[in-house]
C-alpha cells in the first residue's frame, strides 16, 4: 500500500502515495484514469525506487475543481509533500503532457522524462499526415459522444478503450473501462479548469531542456504515433522507443518492453 497522504493546494486537495526505497520516480497516469491504473507498474518498480502516484483533480480521490488552477503547481506540491528533490518522471498520455510541461518550467526537478503515448490535441502548424490522422480521433470522438448519449457512459468507455487499447488483454481492457467509468465525473466535465504553460508544452519543445525518452505503441492511433515523432525530433535531447506489440497503456499491453524502457532511464539518471 505505501504511505498514503491526502495535499491541501489552493482550492483543493490532491490524494497521493508513495511506494519503495531508492531514486525517486513520479508517475502521471491517463486522462479519465487515476492513479490505480499504475499498481501493476508500481509492484516491479517500488522494488528499486521509491514510487510517487497521485490523482489529478477531478479524478480518483482527489477534490473537484471549482475555479481555475495550475496543473504545474499540482505537480510540484506532490512533490514537495512527499520530499521529492528531483525525480524521473513518468507520464502517459495527458500525464505525458502534464510532465513536459513541469519539466519546461522546473527543469531543476525533472531528471529526466518518459513521455509515453503523449496527447496533445490539435496540431500546430499540422502535416497533410497530421492533419489526416488527427481527423480519424476526432471522429472517434464524435463517436464516443453518440454512443455516451445512446447508451451511457460504461457503453462509451469501452469503446474508448477499445480504441486506445485494443492490445490489451481481458483483465486490463475491464480494469481501464472501470477506471474511466469510476472517474465519470471527469468524462462529463465541458471544459478542464486546469492550465498548464502558456503558450502550451506543444509548441515549445524546441526549449525542453530536459532529456526525454519518448515512448509510443505500435497499435496506437497514428496521430500519437506522429505526435511521438513530432517530440523526438523537435527536442534537443531525446530518443524515441517503439514498442511494436504495445498501444496507448504500454505499461499493460507490452509491460516487460515497458519495464525495459523505464528501468533504462532510471539508470541513466541515477548515472548522471
Amino acid at each position: 500500500m505505501g504511505e498514503e497522504i491526502f495535499i491541501d493546494v489552493p482550492g483543493g486537495y490532491l490524494h497521493s502515495r508513495t511506494h519503495g526505497q531508492g531514486p525517486d520516480v513520479v508517475l502521471l497516469n491517463a486522462g479519465a484514469s487515476d492513479l490505480r491504473m499504475w499498481e501493476s507498474t508500481v509492484a516491479w518498480l517500488g522494488q528499486v525506487a521509491r514510487v510517487t502516484t497521485f490523482d489529478y483533480r477531478d479524478m480518483g480521490l482527489s477534490s473537484r475543481a471549482t475555479e481555475p488552477y495550475s496543473e504545474l503547481d499540482d505537480i510540484e506540491a506532490v512533490l514537495d509533500a512527499a520530499g521529492v528533490d528531483a525525480a524521473l518522471l513518468v507520464g502517459v498520455s495527458d500525464g505525458a503532457r502534464r510532465a513536459l510541461a513541469f519539466a519546461h518550467r522546473h527543469p531543476q526537478r525533472v531528471r529526466r522524462v518518459v513521455a509515453v503515448c503523449g496527447a496533445f490535441g490539435e496540431v500546430p502548424d499540422p502535416s497533410p499526415e497530421e492533419s489526416a490522422a488527427r481527423q480519424v480521433m476526432l471522429d472517434h470522438f464524435a463517436r464516443l459522444e453518440q454512443v455516451k448519449a445512446d447508451e451511457g457512459v460504461h457503453a462509451a468507455a469501452a469503446l474508448d478503450i477499445g480504441g486506445w487499447g485494443p492490445a490489451l488483454g481481458p483483465d486490463d481492457r475491464r480494469l481501464m473501462v472501470g477506471l474511466q467509468v469510476a472517474n465519470s465525473y471527469w468524462m462529463l466535465l465541458e471544459e478542464s479548469l486546469g492550465y498548464e504553460l502558456d503558450p502550451p508544452v506543444k509548441t515549445r519543445f524546441r526549449e525542453l531542456t530536459t532529456p526525454i525518452s519518448v515512448v509510443v505503441g505500435g497499435h496506437d492511433f497514428e496521430g500519437t504515433r506522429l505526435w511521438a515523432q513530432r517530440l523526438a525530433e523537435q527536442a534537443p535531447d531525446a530518443t524515441l522507443s517503439v514498442i511494436a506489440e504495445g498501444d496507448h497503456f504500454p505499461m499493460l499491453s507490452a509491460p516487460e518492453e515497458f519495464s525495459r524502457i523505464v528501468l533504462a532511464a532510471l539508470r541513466q539518471t541515477t548515472a548522471s
